[in-house]
């Protein structure tokens, strides 16, 4: 039994990383239809995740390619990046996002298949303490 609660600690570290990740709203499409969850990558990591609303699953995004720009001495750099989006194993779009501080500017995704693109914005609005929620 003391090793099960000697356990417990180092079990709410590996768990507590999941809870903090910060997650940003974005919809898009022609009529503003399509919602998406996309999780920060945490400490620059080039790994990040996005969740279209209604569904449950995670898709892994991994990053190609990123640049940073400092504007104006002492202001937040910009970070321009692509990223490419998982599923089953195979890479099905991708993502050229571009955001200063906290704030994203420009978040595009390319479908890998038929090349055609749909732009998001931030959906300040949908933010939640539990996520995002769409109407």
């Amino acid at each position: 039994m003391r090793w099960r609660l000697a356990l417990l600690p180092a079990l709410l570290l590996a768990v507590a990383p999941a809870q903090a990740d910060e997650i940003r709203c974005l919809t898009g499409g022609n009529r503003a239809q399509i919602h998406l969850a996309w999780m920060l990558p945490a400490d620059g990591k080039p790994v990040s995740f996005v969740r279209y609303a209604g569904k449950t699953q995670w898709l892994r995004l991994t990053r190609l390619r990123q640049e940073g720009t400092e504007l104006a001495e002492g202001r937040p750099w910009q970070f321009d990046a692509v990223w490419e989006e998982h599923l089953d194993g195979k890479v099905v779009g991708h993502y050229a996002v571009s955001t200063q501080g906290a704030r994203i500017y420009a978040f595009q995704y390319t479908n890998a298949r038929n090349g055609r693109q749909t732009d998001f914005s931030e959906d300040l609005g949908a933010m939640t303490e539990t996520g995002c929620h769409w109407e």
